[in-house]
């Protein structure tokens, strides 16, 4: 039997395809209008040069973190989560692939997709000790 989705199902299941989407813009966007942010104001000299590798392992720790999320709620039935983690690696394959060949201004790196592939790992080894730190962090 089927289970029904509960409105934290669907809001799970938005959030994750919102970051989805996210992870696209700024995968596949020219960055010329990066330049306007001003990172260097607020983020250390020394990081600067690695922030793209920095950028590319936060963004596919949260898109693991939130398919993680949505295994332990039980909103994806019957499929361990890691068929959706492979998902996750195929799509972040594909955004240097699309990068490499199809986007002015972008190229695909070997290097961020080990980072896309770093930041998805580390998610799911912290994701069970998640609530016990935001005990703690919260006192």
């Amino acid at each position: 039997m089927k289970q029904k989705l509960t409105a934290r199902d669907i809001q799970s299941i938005a959030k994750l395809a919102i970051w989805v989407l996210v992870i696209a813009y700024l995968c596949f966007s020219s960055g010329e209008h990066f330049h306007e942010f001003k990172i260097g104001s607020f983020v250390p000299e020394w990081l600067l040069p690695y922030m793209d590798k920095i950028v590319h392992f936060c963004m596919f720790f949260g898109l693991a973190f939130l398919i993680k999320s949505l295994y332990w709620q039980k909103t994806v039935e019957q499929k361990p989560y890691y068929i959706l983690l492979v998902a996750g690696v195929g799509y972040a394959a594909l955004t240097e692939v699309i990068q490499y060949y199809f986007i002015y201004m972008r190229s695909g790196d070997v290097r961020d997709f080990a980072c896309d592939i770093a930041g998805m790992t580390l998610s799911v080894l912290i994701f069970p000790y998640w609530p016990r730190f935001v005990r703690w962090l919260l006192g």
